[in-house]
């Protein structure tokens, strides 16, 4: 009877260990071949991106957080004037202010929440996948004046964006990829502070009647074509 015992209880313990694999949150969910990524390119600048993937959440559907920071080619339009596109006014285009001596840097850091979805093979060792989401851009401007005067001007937006990445496994848990995609940006409040003599700070919501104007002089992104190319780890 005890061996019995014995050799129904070790029977049940079985079942339920089996039972609580088969419920885990990684296995239920998907997670388990989580994989984080980091890449480097170009999108309107030299651009670096991590991000984090679990594939197949439901099926070939994933899920992928990213963040990207770059640092763009161009932040200030050297052609349009100072005061703003067709503010009726002729102070000098910021072109002619760099000439003296005047500089300009900025910055680009966004956030993008994707849906993936899993093309699978298409070729030895190559897998497509595809990803559409939405996006949130911080852009940011700073013109700095030979007088110690220097105005820094912040825009921030929602959008959408859409690519594709090409993996090549490399071994087991590490797969080189290229990135291609494209964002849309819309417009957001430009926010400005100047620091020196004068200083203050001013916000011009999208409606206001000088906000084309004085949003012509920023090379914040609109549209951004992006290619890229890194790692990923993890995965199944």
């Amino acid at each position: 009877m005890k061996k019995l015992f014995a050799l129904s209880l070790t029977s049940l313990l079985a079942a339920a260990s089996a039972q609580t694999v088969i419920v885990q949150p990684s296995a239920s969910l998907g997670l388990r071949g989580t994989e984080f990524g980091v890449s480097a390119g170009y999108a309107a600048g030299g651009s670096v991106e991590a991000f984090v993937h679990a594939p197949n959440v439901a099926g070939p559907v994933g899920i992928k957080l990213g963040v990207a920071y770059t640092k763009p080619s161009d932040s200030i339009r050297d052609d349009v004037d100072i005061s703003g596109a067709n503010s009726g006014l002729t102070l000098g285009t910021f072109g002619s202010y760099k000439a003296e001596g005047a500089t300009e840097s900025g910055s680009h850091l966004t956030v993008g929440l994707d849906g993936t979805y899993d093309l699978g093979p298409v070729g030895t060792n190559l897998r497509a996948l595809g990803y559409a989401g939405g996006r949130y851009g911080m852009f940011s401007a700073t013109e700095n004046y030979d007088d110690a005067t220097s105005t820094t001007t912040s825009m921030n937006a929602f959008g959408v964006g859409v690519g594709a990445q090409l993996g090549y496994r490399l071994a087991n848990g590490m797969t080189l990829f290229g990135d291609l995609g494209v964002d849309q940006y819309f417009n957001g409040p430009l926010r400005s502070v100047k620091t020196g003599a004068n200083q203050n700070a001013d916000v011009i919501p999208t409606n206001d009647a000088l906000y084309a104007s004085q949003r012509a002089r920023f090379a914040f992104p609109g549209t951004v074509f992006k290619a890229k190319i890194g790692l990923k780890f993890g995965g199944n």
